[in-house]
């Protein structure tokens, strides 16, 4: 499979009850093939015009389980370091929400593929 970017996904794990923060899970990955973002598009017209697909190859990541993915988790394109306690900890990164989550885990080019708006 094609690679052009490097990922980073965050992957909310529920809510910290001693101090009432959200808690999430960074993974990053550094070859996926990222395509799509924010702008219009004559092809698919306004309403697709912010999607994004997301494929991360199982043979170019080592660790890359689908347990780590729910809807509603956090793409960002390119490798952060940064751990968050809520969305905004991202406000200065073009982020993502996860929409789909499809485990292509048969033929050649084994993958997880991800949509987000």
């Amino acid at each position: 499979m094609v690679v052009n970017s490097s990922v980073t996904i965050y992957h909310q794990d529920g809510l910290d009850i001693a101090t009432h923060l959200e808690k999430w899970t960074r993974h990053n990955y550094d070859k996926v093939w990222f395509f799509g973002g924010k702008g219009a598009s004559t092809n698919k017209g306004y309403a697709d015009a912010n999607d994004v697909q997301v494929r991360i190859p199982y043979d170019l990541n080592n660790g890359l389980d689908i347990n780590d993915f729910a809807i509603g988790d956090i793409i960002v394109q390119g490798t952060l370091n940064t751990d968050i306690n809520t969305q905004k900890d991202l406000k200065n990164y073009l982020i993502y929400n996860v929409t789909s989550i499809t485990n292509n885990n048969f033929g050649k080019s084994q993958h997880i593929h991800l949509g987000g708006k």
